[in-house]
């Protein structure tokens, strides 16, 4: 039965289309039903026992690759129900919100493992649901550049010490084009290509991305509003889980001048049931990074690993209140940082 964890999120998925179909404040369901939802059973199941393995082959994948096949369905339908009138501005809003939470929650995390794949087909399916939000960019930021800069000041998506969550936002999203651009350029030119050609994955993103919404403003005006509104929720949650993964951790710099290797104290973890069962594992974070390509059902909790004083839902809500983040986060990631240097 411990595979049929991973089906969490396909439930909270559900009532997206149950919000549209109630009508009024109800659309708002899957965006609230969402953080009270995993913070409830958080408390209600706590802490994950003794790991069970799961069932061998290919059947862990399907769990990712048929929720994001789900939430693609899911944005268009709701896109379709929206542009099609009848609905009030309140009901709109409701389901740009809950169609926004349901893809920058479960949608990246599992558009995340897809884009993470050694398996091209898998990848290509990570990158649709990123393309959907206008964020391709992203595989590039994060797989090149957060996996070998995490933690240090030189990582956009790293948040700082002391940095507050609408500070970070901008800085991310500008930082990770920027470098994303800068890595594809610099893998360009050192294999003799051309930096504007068809070569280059950034210009090939952002002409699908601007084809895409091309397409869909000569189908509806209202669509294309919708969907760039879903995106800028979708993009502001995941952002928002980069600023709690590794918020305050910073690697020591050695002799020769590079950051130390990156190690389990370096990311927040949480071992909360829920947590892990709705996020596809990214809760055993510190193993994520200690090798990128394992499977989510093959995360295992890292001795050592920072851990979050709550689930992630929680620690996204307290990060949208600066003050209560910083008093609850603060003194905790200070504490990691004088562990790591052997001060008491």
């Amino acid at each position: 039965m411990a595979p049929l964890r991973y089906l969490t999120p396909f439930v909270f998925l559900a009532l997206l289309p149950v919000g549209a179909w109630l009508g009024g404040a109800w659309t708002f369901l899957a965006a609230a039903a969402t953080p009270l939802g995993l913070m409830g059973l958080d408390v209600a199941l706590g802490k994950e026992g003794n790991r069970k393995k799961l069932l061998g082959g290919s059947v862990p994948r399907w769990f990712p690759r048929g929720y994001v096949v789900l939430q693609l369905a899911a944005t268009a339908w709701m896109t379709a129900l929206v542009t099609s009138g009848g609905f009030t501005l309140l009901e709109e809003v409701g389901l740009i919100v809950s169609t926004g939470v349901t893809t920058g929650v479960f949608g990246f995390v599992a558009g995340h493992e897809m884009i993470h794949s050694p398996d091209r087909g898998e990848r290509a399916l990570g990158l649709t649901l990123l393309g959907t939000v206008l964020y391709m960019h992203f595989r590039i930021a994060h797989v090149y550049g957060h996996h070998r800069r995490a933690a240090t000041p030189d990582d956009p998506a790293s948040a700082r010490l002391g940095e507050g969550l609408y500070a970070f936002l901008p800085r991310t999203v500008a930082g990770q084009f920027r470098e994303a651009w800068q890595f594809e350029a610099q893998r360009l030119r050192r294999t003799g290509r051309p930096v504007f050609g068809f070569d280059n994955r950034m210009l090939r993103y952002v002409a699908l991305e601007g084809f895409l919404l091309v397409v869909i403003a000569l189908i509806s005006f209202g669509a294309v509003l919708f969907l760039v509104a879903v995106a800028l929720v979708s993009i502001a949650l995941l952002e928002t889980f980069n600023y709690v993964a590794h918020y305050g951790l910073s690697r020591r710099i050695d002799a020769d001048g590079r950051p130390e290797r990156l190690g389990p104290q370096h990311s927040w973890n949480s071992g909360l049931r829920m947590n892990n069962a709705a996020l596809f594992n990214m809760g055993r974070h510190s193993d994520h990074h200690h090798v990128m390509t394992r499977s989510y059902e093959e995360l295992e909790p890292l001795g050592g690993a920072s851990e979050l004083p709550s689930g992630y839902a929680a620690a996204l809500l307290m990060a949208l209140v600066p003050p209560l983040w910083r008093s609850v986060m603060d003194p905790r990631a200070r504490a990691v940082m004088q562990a790591q240097a052997g001060t008491p």
